[in-house]
């Protein structure tokens, strides 16, 4: 019921008190009637999401789980049989995948943190809590489908700054375990666009650009395993967002990597083992505060990030006429990538020149 009252929040509608048995809830001339907590009747409360439904033209499913993991990521997991379609799939080859799709999130739990190309087995105490509290539901019918339920913190609010002088744009940080989640599709993303799709050897470049989106030899190593299995001729992954949190514009709804690409992955698994790859000074994140003074030549941007395994915010002077640019990034929650030397000014941390400041997205090779 909680959740029921804080989607129609978020969504606009507006409570005008209760009753005996319930309360009715507004939006612009339509009114729907919501049971009190303490008259629960699985009936009315079905009831209240088909109206509901029905005003917003969503599926009567769609909207009780979109209400119902309003503050959840699911992904789910989909190896689709290369041999035969059917609702089955062999035991071996589900035990992989549900081993290796472990392997997968803990490693995107670690490299979320801090990337690096071989985790050497050291993953990271704050990814693994994440790992620890992630729920696997029923599997669902079709092709052999996990979902994974990873919860979300809540984040606080910003408080409102306005001023007549400064141009200023604030947003609440990215949960941790949406940065996890999110470097799990970022890292599924890269591996197809950025190995797989060539159909080449992978070179270092290559490998520099994906250990940038969080692409790891623990992650390449989970995936081939899965890829490898005779039965599976895909595996893929969709991506269902809490929506308590919005995620990136940019972001997948879903991926698929073909199992024909098994090899490519396990080079690169493999060049990722015998060449470390561990950036510096790039720093991923969502943009938290963005602060223009109207004819000054720069503006600001601050990133939500991690840097030495711990949360921070890192403040980034851009060129004035760069700021309409991150503005639309902001709008659209991108992950922003920044490249550049940290300097800490009083309780701040500054980078004044950065070498790259781009959404992760658009990341190009290193040298191109």
């Amino acid at each position: 019921m909680e959740d029921l009252q804080a989607h129609m929040s978020e969504s606009g509608w507006r409570d005008n008190g209760s009753g005996p048995a319930g309360s009715l809830w507004t939006k612009g001339d339509s009114t729907i009637a919501v049971p009190l907590e303490g008259s629960l009747s699985a009936d009315l409360i079905y009831s209240a999401i088909e109206r509901l439904a029905a005003h917003e033209q969503l599926e009567v499913k769609k909207l009780a789980d979109m209400i119902r993991y309003r503050r959840v990521d699911r992904t789910e997991l989909k190896a689709v049989n290369g041999q035969e379609t059917s609702d089955s799939i062999p035991l071996d080859a589900a035990a992989a995948i549900v081993k290796e799709a472990r392997r997968m999130l803990r490693a995107s739990g670690t490299t979320a943190l801090h990337e690096r190309g071989d985790l050497k087995g050291n993953f990271s105490h704050q990814g693994d809590e994440v790992v620890h509290r992630t729920r696997m539901a029923h599997t669902l019918k079709g092709s052999f489908i996990i979902p994974i339920l990873v919860p979300l913190s809540e984040v606080s609010e910003p408080e409102s700054d306005q001023s007549a002088v400064i141009d200023i744009h604030r947003a609440a940080p990215e949960p941790f375990e949406r940065r996890v989640t999110r470097t799990f599709a970022q890292a599924m993303q890269a591996v197809q666009d950025e190995i797989i799709q060539p159909a080449r050897e992978p070179t270092i470049r290559t490998l520099h650009a994906v250990v940038e989106r969080g692409v790891s030899r623990e992650f390449c190593l989970g995936l081939s395993n899965v890829l490898a299995q005779r039965s599976v001729g895909e595996f893929g992954a969709t991506f269902n967002w809490a929506t308590t949190y919005r995620p990136p514009a940019t972001m997948p709804d879903s991926i698929a990597i073909d199992s024909g690409g098994v090899e490519l992955v396990q080079l690169a698994a493999e060049k990722l083992r015998v060449n470390p790859i561990e950036p510096k000074q790039t720093f991923s994140g969502t943009i938290v505060e963005l602060r223009h003074v109207p004819d000054e030549p720069e503006g600001y941007v601050t990133i939500s990030t991690v840097r030495n395994g711990r949360s921070c915010e890192i403040r980034v002077t851009l060129p004035a006429e760069r700021y309409d640019e991150t503005l639309a990034w902001h709008r659209s929650k991108r992950v922003i990538i920044v490249e550049g030397e940290v300097r800490r000014s009083a309780r701040r941390l500054i980078i004044d020149s950065p070498v790259r400041c781009r959404p992760i997205d658009e990341v190009v090779l290193p040298g191109t």
